[in-house]
């Protein structure tokens, strides 16, 4: 049984990396739903890494905190836009537009009515911009700050010759077309521009792995924690909310696997946030929330709520009170009358529960697949991320596990900061001198193969909405098959390629090939391309092997047929994928080439066309524009 893959259209250009003796500076981005951090270090100085700080705020006690907040304004001042911490609240600025990356359709049911989502899509269209615009511009400013801020503690000239290694994390349960969109974001903010000697080397990491990464720093030295011992790591961001579980193979060093499938759910403190606003509306009339207007609802949330009654609560039934104004600034003049308006505890619990309750679900539910698996316990829940920081979360948690397992919940900015920190352990550890990764396997959250045709069609295997017919082989083939190198729950071994043979037929000269890849999120990847397999990119071969020195065979007609053999590697980190096809031994694409992208529509509905008069054997996509936000992005 042959098969063959189709062609399709994409391409990129490949990047000038640092060798191992070139000094290289990483830095780990961690852009967040409504907070952002970065930390950096220097290769050579790897137990140093730097978090930074000292952003520039309207307002003294936000500006040396360990995040900035995710927002950004449509008004320019001279030619820039304000963000973060100098960013006016309310509505002349654009916030949580990080949940906008997702397709509708992938944005579940209940939060599809989200008043913060329908602000930030509100924005969007109000601007006229799209999302991967609006990121693109935060992450310049973000970027151009971290610059200076490394310029200023080593130096320019140290800046000037080092290598630079970005990882960017992202949310494990986002699917693969988030992270095209983020790295076209990347890119057009500048990030990867050319700058002297070196480009800028680029990685995506998974929140939670990046955060598994951090905490691993604070286990290596536990006396109760052996080889063998599973831990859970709960990163509670302001967006998502992912949870991973590990085992500890080794702890000199230290080095430890994926123990079960991790999981995630869109039920971060964003989601908290927005139900305590609902609260306030509830408590201040309705004339004075009106003539408050948005930017009035706004500064209160941040001063009352955000830094305020949010990160000090602990269900300890305390009464909270409040001082709303009643009047507003769009008054000709700024005049405040103040009153009290006074929170019961169990308001407060109610405005957090439905959400808690989720992140207990899902912690919950990595414990039992740990315990059913292994027959044991996991010696620790680790929180970490904004959301982590809790006082409330950790409670719900500890009462929702029953004493089962001990949560860990460290003070200080620790758990904020763990994400940012993490990716840049991530880039540490690839860079010279550095040892493998902590991180020995994974267990993938989805499948990822590579549409195919298969030849001959088996009436016990195929379906028959797939029999078409070869003009080339002159038999019947399986259209649109889809060949899986990695399944949903399988362990992939870090830095372990999975291979896969394919082979195409031609009858003439190929003026080009391209390799169609497709993933699944579907617990049971199917093996056809139906509405359950979506498409991943597309790669370009940058060499086409010379036609006359390919073998042939002779068909039923008595053509001669030339045959074209390849193997298709992939390589997974979490989060990338990289790929590489080669012919005799030869590489003729790999990760450095462009991908185009479309997720909109499903790998079936884009069946490629039949076979040309001059039977080439060389399929044609009918490809149909993906739609929606990424039209933007098409090629044609």
């Amino acid at each position: 049984m042959a098969r063959t893959n189709r062609k399709q259209r994409g391409a990129n250009r490949g990047t000038q990396n640092a060798s191992g003796g070139d000094p290289t500076i990483v830095i780990g981005i961690d852009f967040g739903t409504t907070f952002s951090g970065v930390a950096w270090a220097r290769s050579s100085r790897p137990d140093q890494i730097n978090i930074i700080t000292s952003w520039k705020s309207r307002f003294n006690f936000n500006s040396d905190k360990e995040k900035v907040p995710t927002i950004i304004s449509r008004e320019e001042k001279d030619g820039a836009p304000l963000w973060g911490y100098v960013a006016p609240l309310g509505s002349a600025s654009i916030q949580w537009f990080k949940l906008c990356l997702l397709d509708r359709d992938d944005i579940p049911q209940y939060q599809r009515s989200s008043e913060h989502l329908k602000a930030a899509m509100t924005s969007l269209e109000k601007s006229d911009t799209h999302v991967v615009d609006v990121i693109s511009n935060y992450l310049r400013e973000l970027w151009q700050y971290t610059i200076s801020c490394i310029e200023r503690a080593e130096g320019a000239s140290i800046v000037d010759v080092s290598a630079f290694k970005v990882v960017v994390t992202l949310p494990a349960i986002w699917p693969a077309y988030a992270q095209f969109r983020m790295k076209e974001a990347i890119e057009r903010a500048g990030i990867l521009n050319l700058r002297g000697v070196f480009d800028t080397a680029l990685e995506f990491i998974s929140e939670p792995e990046a955060a598994a990464l951090a905490a691993l720093q604070d286990l290596s030295d536990r006396a109760d924690m052996v080889p063998g011992d599973h831990f859970v790591v709960c990163d509670a961001g302001g967006g998502t909310v992912d949870v991973i579980t590990y085992t500890i193979i080794s702890k000199t060093p230290m080095r430890v696997k994926e123990s079960v499938r991790g999981d995630g759910k869109l039920c971060g403190a964003t989601f908290v946030d927005e139900r305590f606003r609902d609260l306030l509306r509830q408590k201040i009339p309705p004339t004075t929330w009106d003539k408050l207007g948005e930017d009035g609802i706004a500064r209160l949330m941040n001063n009352e709520w955000e830094n305020g009654i949010k990160p000090q609560f602990s269900n300890d039934g305390r009464m909270w009170s409040i001082q709303a104004p009643i009047s507003s600034r769009k008054r000709d003049h700024e005049q405040y009358v103040s009153s009290d308006i006074n929170i019961h505890n169990y308001e407060i619990v109610n405005v957090f529960q439905p959400i808690t309750s989720q992140v207990v679900e899902l912690v919950a539910a990595q414990v039992s697949e740990v315990k059913r698996r292994y027959k044991k316990q996991p010696k620790f829940v680790i929180l970490v991320g904004g959301f982590g920081r809790c006082h409330y979360l950790y409670n719900c948690l500890a009462e929702g596990l029953r004493g089962k397992v001990e949560i860990l919940q460290s003070s200080g900015a620790r758990p904020w900061t763990a994400v940012c920190r993490g990716a840049a352990i991530r880039g540490l550890e690839q860079s010279a001198g550095a040892t493998e990764s902590a991180i020995c396997s994974r267990i993938a959250r989805a499948s990822y193969g590579t549409m195919c045709n298969v030849v001959p069609w088996n009436e016990k295997e195929h379906s028959i909405q797939d029999r078409e017919w070869c003009p080339v082989a002159r038999v019947y083939m399986a259209a649109d098959q889809a060949s899986w190198f990695l399944r949903i729950g399988e362990t992939i071994t870090v830095g372990k390629a999975i291979e896969l043979e394919f082979h195409q037929d031609f009858e003439s000269p190929a003026s080009e090939i391209v390799t169609n890849l497709i993933y699944s999120n579907s617990l049971q990847p199917s093996g056809r391309c139906d509405e359950t397999v979506k498409e991943l990119c597309q790669l370009r071969w940058s060499r086409i092997p010379k036609f006359d020195d390919l073998p042939t065979w002779t068909n039923n007609k008595g053509r001669v047929i030339r045959r074209l053999a390849y193997v298709i590697k992939m390589t997974s980190n979490g989060v990338s994928l990289d790929f590489e096809i080669s012919h005799d031994d030869k590489i003729v694409a790999s990760k450095n080439v462009a991908a185009d992208y479309s997720e909109s529509g499903t790998a079936a509905h884009r069946h490629a066309a039949q076979l040309g008069d001059d039977n080439s054997g060389t399929y044609v996509p009918s490809v149909k524009g993906p739609g929606g936000w990424d039209d933007e992005f098409s090629d044609d």
